[in-house]
């Protein structure tokens, strides 16, 4: 039998030319985010993994798209790197390298930069105000997240093709890999112990949760962006835009409730201008 390492290690090669031909399509040609100096600090790079197909999203990773979003909020000039293999000092995607020094988990990266930078997304908020903000964080990220886990590599398996700007040869040696590992991952979460219909009611009373406590607010917490957006918008985007139609969480966002869906569009209009461009679908 080939080795999981040997099968790496030939896809490597057969891929290299998605890792060094782009910086994730055109997420540098925006010179607001990606050139120049703030306050005379370095860039941040963000490395995170893949390319997704045309039109479909900066990140396949709701955490990447959280990360770029914070950055794009607070005027944090940052440059993609695609890695085919490689993961962050924590084992995470993304990660960034920053002043020569790696870092990963993208709340701990944006507790860093905004220590480095001096903002504070949440400055407008009360305490109490932030205590309700940290808990829809924590329910998106510990609970949500494996609803997309679930619904990508095992409920739509056969739609990772549609997904991924990979080379035959990941796909044919490493997603299953990847299904397996997720399977195993949703098992020891909780989630994956679960029946389909289960998974869905859970995931359904947190978007149903999100969806009432956002209302017709302009952003997630009021009239004001702060640090929950980031993740709010990255998770939906998510299931917005690289959901097939009959998947569970492409109907709650784009049918079951619509002021979600309302609510991606204008985070993606006012921080993504460029969104297309980087996408693919605009050149």
């Amino acid at each position: 039998m080939i080795s999981l390492r040997r099968h790496l290690c030939s896809v490597q090669r057969l891929s290299s030319r998605v890792h060094h031909s782009t910086l994730l399509r055109a997420a540098c040609s925006n010179r607001t985010y990606c050139t120049g100096q703030v306050q005379d600090k370095p860039m941040v790079n963000v490395h995170q993994a893949g390319v997704s197909k045309p039109g479909l999203v900066p990140s396949l990773s709701p955490f990447g798209i959280k990360l770029m979003t914070y950055l794009r909020m607070v005027n944090i000039p940052y440059q993609i790197h695609s890695e085919t293999f490689r993961r962050g000092p924590k084992g995470k995607i993304p990660w960034i390298t920053y002043k020569g020094q790696s870092m990963g988990d993208s709340g701990l990266i944006m507790e860093f930069l905004n220590e480095e930078f001096g903002v504070d997304l949440d400055s407008p908020l009360s305490e109490k105000e932030r205590a309700i903000s940290r808990a829809f964080i924590k329910m998106l990220e510990e609970s949500t997240y494996w609803g997309i886990g679930y619904d990508r590599w095992q409920e739509n398996y056969s739609h990772l093709g549609q997904l991924f700007e990979v080379p035959s040869a990941v796909r044919l040696f490493i997603f299953p890999t990847f299904s397996r590992n997720v399977r195993k991952m949703l098992h020891v979460q909780g989630l994956g112990r679960h029946s389909t219909e289960e998974i869905h009611g859970i995931i359904h009373k947190d978007v149903w949760a999100a969806s009432e406590f956002l209302g017709n607010k302009r952003y997630f917490m009021g009239e004001e962006p702060t640090a929950a957006d980031p993740t709010v918008f990255g998770m939906f985007a998510e299931f917005l835009w690289t959901t097939p139609e009959h998947s569970h969480l492409y109907k709650l966002t784009n049918e079951q409730y619509p002021n979600i869906k309302d609510y991606c569009f204008r985070m993606r209009e006012q921080y993504w201008p460029d969104w297309d461009e980087i996408v693919g679908t605009k050149k």
